[in-house]
């Protein structure tokens, strides 16, 4: 995904910025990567299964804890105690970005048995959704899962564009092979599939020829590894997503993206062959089978190799063979080429010629695009009000006032929806808004209460907002920005995407219904009103504090203050929420509390009645609970 370069010495930015430049796309979640896999070697011939499953045998000596038993191992548990083949190509560029990573760092690592088991629990999830919210629920948490076990996942998915496939300029094959594969073409999948596959033909052309058990047992696990890689890449040419045509900026990629993953594309291949497909969390059977015959095919070059088939593509340069097991997927700028001949590129035709053609460039005449909330925005948000309100103001006992509140306001902020999948919890801004109240009536069993004086009068405030996913703790990403963008992007950019998918403990996770989404908000927006720190300040009637002399010998006197006033969101159900191209209209029922502090109390004088002297009264801390309704319009830039 394209990667948005953003300094600035807010904490805030920086850590919104962090967030953006890795917006997780890979094609298809991990088990339909592996199910991929093992619906193609499924079809390959017995002979050449019995040789997959040799080669399988000699890369598991030395690691036969690691390594299952099998190619392909459903033992049932939900707790994964090794890797099989079958799973190689999902950890490959989503999990590592080199097939000598794949082996020397993930394969090693305990972590990688927890994406395993992440995989098995999403397939479940998957399956059992029986709506279109409960797949976008199970989607978005499956990829947080895969963010919270291997915390680099989402800035390996977007460092760059190497999992989808370039645009095209015309219906030429041999013309978009060439721009696929040119010098200065940027990763791309064909490209990448094309680079791995060759390599891995080459090194499986060594391991046919290797006598010793050891040598053997490496070139194995290295063969497997590089084709791995390369049926990665194949496989995500089947993802409609990765399809579309992957351009404009990050809202726009990531929404168009996410639209044709889940409602599908109507395409053709280069073979000419009309077919429908779908993408990440969406695959049907007839994906499975259409990816799985391809992959089959790409295995089968393989195993020829291992034979010394005269059939097999030709095997590159021993050298070039040996640099795609270390070239990095992840943070490559320019395609690699060094495995590709033009006769390997000859052989490797019929299995291109089954991927759909992708989409048209920006300049072209294209598909539709969509765009996701993701970026900067400003909007406009209104509020009404409406609850009870306890204590303070010397109040005489515990009895309920109502309370009615308005509020206009102004807000900018960053959009953050949609970081790890369809749905998104994640909103960042800043507000500034009128806010007016109504006066709260008086509890009975005061005078004052009798004499109709409101215990708190109808006033005015200014109010500011704040809007801020957290990690763990309200507002802790503003002190980790301040250390990790320098010291450790890779951990800021975790922490962003765990904070606006839903913070660590995932119970501030919004949870999608037909009916709406539901979220728990405490700890991710701030109120704070003031009332009479602009302008002028609040007056009332209210009792005099002992010692304090009021004219005529009464106990009412003439008082202005100000107050302080925070109020804190909990829970919001939001019926409404449409984006369209760069706007956004979202209707929400929000319900919290609050607490307030009256402050800066002095006698005034009125109707010619002299302020009172002496001590001043205490007006107490007053505390609030509300339902809100809350509606607000957002531009993304």
């Amino acid at each position: 995904m394209h990667r948005i370069r953003w300094r600035s010495g807010k904490p805030l930015a920086l850590a919104v910025a962090a967030v953006l430049a890795s917006t997780p796309a890979a094609a298809f979640v991990y088990p339909e990567h592996r199910d991929i896999m093992i619906e193609a070697l499924r079809r390959l011939p017995p002979e050449q299964q019995r040789l997959v499953s040799e080669l399988w045998a000699s890369a598991r000596l030395g690691h036969e804890t690691r390594y299952c038993l099998t190619d392909v191992t459903e033992d049932g548990s939900s707790r994964p105690t090794c890797i099989d083949l079958a799973a190689w190509p999902a950890i490959a560029g989503d999990h590592s970005c080199s097939p000598e990573q794949l082996l020397s760092k993930t394969l090693t690592s305990n972590w990688i048995l927890n994406v395993a088991r992440v995989g098995l629990e999403t397939k479940d999830g998957l399956a059992k959704a029986t709506s279109r919210d409960a797949k976008l629920n199970e989607w978005a948490n499956s990829n947080l899962k895969l963010q919270s076990v291997d915390p680099e996942y989402a800035s390996r998915a977007g460092a760059n564009n190497g999992h989808f496939l370039i645009t095209r300029t015309s219906d030429d094959p041999e013309e978009y092979l060439k721009r696929a594969l040119g010098s200065d073409a940027e990763p791309n999948a064909l490209g990448l599939y094309l680079y791995y596959h060759l390599g891995a033909v080459g090194l499986a052309r060594q391991w046919a020829a290797a006598s010793d058990p050891q040598a053997r047992s490496e070139l194995a696990r290295r063969v497997l590894a590089t084709e791995a890689f390369a049926i990665h890449f194949l496989e995500d040419m089947f993802a409609a997503g990765h399809v579309a045509g992957s351009w404009g900026d990050v809202a726009e990629r990531k929404g168009t993206h996410d639209y044709y993953s889940e409602f599908g594309l109507d395409t053709i291949a280069w073979n000419r062959k009309s077919a429908v497909i779908l993408g990440d969390a969406h695959m049907r059977g007839e994906d499975l089978e259409r990816a799985g015959a391809d992959v089959a095919q790409s295995l089968t070059q393989v195993v020829a190799s291992l034979q010394g088939d005269a059939g097999a593509p030709p095997a590159p340069a021993l050298a070039d063979a040996e640099a795609a097991t270390r070239f990095d997927s992840c943070t490559a700028t320019k395609e690699a080429s060094g495995t590709i001949t033009q006769e390997g590129l000859q052989k490797a035709l019929p299995i291109v010629a089954q991927t759909p053609v992708p989409g048209r460039a920006e300049q072209d005449v294209h598909l539709p695009r969509f765009r996701q909330e993701i970026g900067l925005f400003v909007g406009f948000a209104g509020d009404l009000t409406g609850g009870l309100s306890f204590g303070g103001f010397q109040a005489p006992n515990a009895s309920p006032r109502t309370l009615g509140a308005g509020e206009v306001g102004f807000r900018i902020g960053v959009g953050l929806e949609a970081l790890t999948g369809s749905t998104g919890t994640g909103q960042a801004s800043l507000g500034v808004g009128f806010h007016w109240e109504t006066s709260q009536k008086a509890s009975s069993g005061s005078a004052l209460a009798e004499a109709g004086i409101p215990q708190v009068p109808s006033r005015r405030g200014v109010a500011f907002r704040l809007r801020m996913p957290f990690y763990l703790i309200p507002l802790d990403l503003i002190p980790a920005a301040l250390v990790l963008s320098w010291a450790s992007p890779a951990t800021m950019t975790n922490m962003g995407i765990v904070a606006a998918s839903g913070g660590l403990l995932g119970w501030q996770r919004a949870f999608n219904t037909p009916f709406g989404a539901f979220q728990f908000l405490l700890g991710r927006e701030f109120g704070v009103v003031l009332f009479g720190y602009f302008g002028e300040r609040m007056e009332n009637i209210v009792v005099a504090a002992p010692g304090a002399i009021v004219s005529g010998g009464g106990e009412a006197a003439f008082v202005s203050f100000r107050s302080l006033m925070l109020d804190f969101p909990s829970f919001e159900y939001r019926p409404l929420r449409e984006f369209s191209t760069k706007t956004a209209l979202t209707f929400a029922l929000q319900f919290g509390w609050g607490v307030e502090f009256p402050n800066q109390v002095r006698y005034e004088s009125r109707l010619n009645i002299p302020a009172a002297t002496g001590p001043t009264p205490d007006l107490g801390t007053a505390w609030f609970i509300y339902l809100r309704l809350h509606f607000d319009a957002r531009y993304y830039f």
